[in-house]
């Protein structure tokens, strides 16, 4: 038993354990370590990622069960990043907005801009984000036509035949918003027309919505940025000369998993630590630093950096967490 569970079972918090709640309790826990199903974007929202490539890979990143073979995502690494220095995190913003469709939730995937996705009760769902101007030269065997967006340019791409479920592929916007800045509108069902997308472009406006997450990170290192994130819950910060160096966020409900040492791949060694005046874990491992500890509300915070931070970094970016408002 760990810290954070001791905490849990006799803390102030805890009500007085019986013999049989205390056996409900390891039994839920040993339910647990199984092996979980994992959470997957709906298909609506993985195709605000795809546009019209129709791939069937999953928006976001996902990390690593500890314990278990690791995903094919990006994870941690020990390649040598040079000084790491620690500065305070901008909010994480989306800069435009597209009025009359209802409130956006966002997804990004590794390395790609932020997707703005409004979803539609109708099937009608529209995805916003920014691109480069050739963006169609990345796909064979589909149309496109050159269009006007008030008097900037722009281009349709619209792809033939229907999706595996039967219905028709998106249809896609490429336009250039202001000189040099290129947008990308991609609509299903009602806005999947040359005239309904034309007209959504002409609404975009260069209003920052700010991304909403559950929790919010405090400190980065200098000149990293947000890479990706996956339900709100799971975020991943990369520099952008070094992609390969990365490290994670994950929350999770006060009801979820606490990683206990034998679960930590390749773990070197464990040290119990205080965050945020709460006892937490400290995890050496081979390839990562991992930080576990809970938050004011209960909730499971990890932090996973490469081993070329130090721990005392690990520590203070995990200081640094907190719950969204």
């Amino acid at each position: 038993m760990n810290d954070i569970e001791l905490l849990d079972a006799y803390g102030p918090d805890a009500a007085p354990p019986s013999d049989a709640v205390l056996n409900a309790a390891r039994a839920r826990l040993l339910a647990e370590n199984s092996p979980q199903p994992r959470r997957f974007l709906s298909r609506r929202v993985a195709l605000a990622g795809l546009g019209l490539a129709m791939a069937v890979a999953v928006a976001g990143v996902t990390l690593p069960r500890l314990g278990y073979p690791p995903d094919p995502a990006p994870t941690a690494t020990t390649t040598a990043a040079g000084p790491i220095r620690l500065v305070a995190a901008r909010v994480p913003e989306f800069p435009y907005t597209l009025p009359g469709l209802g409130e956006a939730s966002f997804t990004a995937n590794p390395g790609d801009p932020v997707i703005a996705v409004y979803l539609a009760d109708d099937g009608s769902d529209v995805y916003l984000t920014g691109t480069e101007k050739d963006f169609d030269k990345r796909f064979l065997g589909i149309g496109e036509h050159d269009v006007e967006v008030g008097d900037r340019p722009g281009r349709v791409i619209e792809p033939t035949g229907s999706s595996i479920d039967g219905n028709g592929l998106p249809r896609v916007l490429v336009w250039e918003h202001r000189p040099g800045e290129w947008l990308r509108l991609t609509g299903q069902g009602r806005y999947g027309t040359d005239e309904a997308l034309i007209e959504l472009a002409q609404r975009v406006e260069d209003k920052p919505q700010r991304l909403r997450f559950e929790v919010t990170v405090g400190l980065i290192p200098d000149g990293w940025e947000l890479a990706a994130f996956k339900d709100e819950s799971i975020l991943m910060y990369r520099d952008p000369a070094r992609p390969e160096i990365d490290f994670h966020v994950q929350w999770t409900p006060a009801s979820g998993l606490i990683f206990r040492d034998e679960e930590v791949q390749g773990l070197q060694n464990q040290t119990r630590v205080t965050v945020q005046g709460r006892p937490a874990d400290l995890f050496q491992a081979e390839e990562f630093w991992m930080v576990q500890a809970r938050l004011a509300d209960r909730s499971i915070v990890r932090i996973q950096t490469p081993r070329s931070f130090t721990a005392k970094q690990a520590l203070e970016i995990a200081e640094s967490v907190r719950r969204a408002g």
